[in-house]
């Protein structure tokens, strides 16, 4: 069988956030290597330093206050490695935009509540496909429409975001997140703000999309419930650092680190099964 490209390489990432006169440093000697068409976790509590590595990874954090050391290299066409932050901020964020597509935890939020589904999808659109016409822009987000199994046709592109369910509003926000030609997928706590019904169903229907898509993806959580039935590797972190990576199932089933126990036992507790081998 032959070896899956190397995607993404994150190599001794260290960030320091300055705040007046102190200083404090939130991710601590992160490294991890993504390949074509996995599917990674990364998990831990609140303050673990999952969102700060996906904030890196994006360049979303503000270049004032930040300070980053180590290598984000992504792979080029040419066979080559680009290192995020060997580039100047404003070229940084061009790049990260035809890399990466994101899902972020507010993304139901993130809809203008003040203008009409047509207007802000079609507006994304424009912005990776600027030569489309009006009337192959139309069909385009129809066909999406279908895809992503978005009800209403046209009707529904003429309601505002709050007119529409959070579990429509997602299926929307995630379409529209997916317009990019990017490679790779980040999925930031996509489920928190929705309830459990809407959850399960935005889960299936991100793995269905993924079945055809093929796209690698980077699912960040703390629920590794969740992260189980989504992803085939997964990194633990803590207090900004990374406790333990592997596969899944060696994870789940054979972890090494105490704090990975823990939170194994936790998640099965909660899904009732004492299946794991902790």
């Amino acid at each position: 069988m032959t070896e899956k490209k190397e995607i993404l390489r994150i190599e001794n990432l260290n960030i320091t956030i300055k705040n007046g006169s102190k200083r404090f440093h939130v991710l601590k000697d992160v490294s991890f290597t993504v390949r074509e068409g996995e599917r990674w976790a990364i998990a831990g509590e609140s303050g673990a330093g999952k969102s700060m590595t996906m904030n890196a990874m994006t360049s979303l954090l503000p270049e004032e206050s930040t300070e980053m050391t180590g290598k984000i290299l992504f792979s080029t066409k040419d066979g080559g490695w680009q290192d995020l932050l060997a580039l100047s901020y404003k070229e940084r964020r061009k790049f990260v935009s035809e890399q990466i597509a994101i899902i972020f935890q507010d993304s139901i939020n993130a809809l203008n509540p003040n203008e009409r589904i047509m207007k802000q999808w079609g507006e994304t659109i424009r912005l990776h496909r600027p030569s489309l016409s009006q009337a192959e822009l139309e069909n385009h987000i129809l066909d999406q429409m279908d895809i992503f199994g978005i009800r209403g046709g046209r009707e529904t592109l003429q309601h505002f975001p709050d007119q529409l369910s959070g579990g429509m509003r997602q299926r929307i926000a995630i379409a529209m997140a997916l317009e990019s030609q990017a490679r790779i997928l980040i999925a930031d706590e996509p489920t928190t703000s929705l309830d459990a019904i809407s959850q399960r169903n935005t889960i299936e229907f991100i793995r269905k999309l993924l079945e055809t898509k093929q796209w690698t993806l980077l699912f960040i959580s703390h629920n590794l419930g969740i992260l189980q039935s989504m992803c085939d590797h997964i990194i633990i972190m803590k207090d900004g650092a990374i406790v333990e990576q592997g596969t899944t199932d060696d994870l789940f089933y054979h972890p090494k680190e105490p704090y990975t126990r823990q939170l194994v036992r936790e998640t099965m507790k909660i899904m009732g099964s004492s299946e794991a081998l902790v």
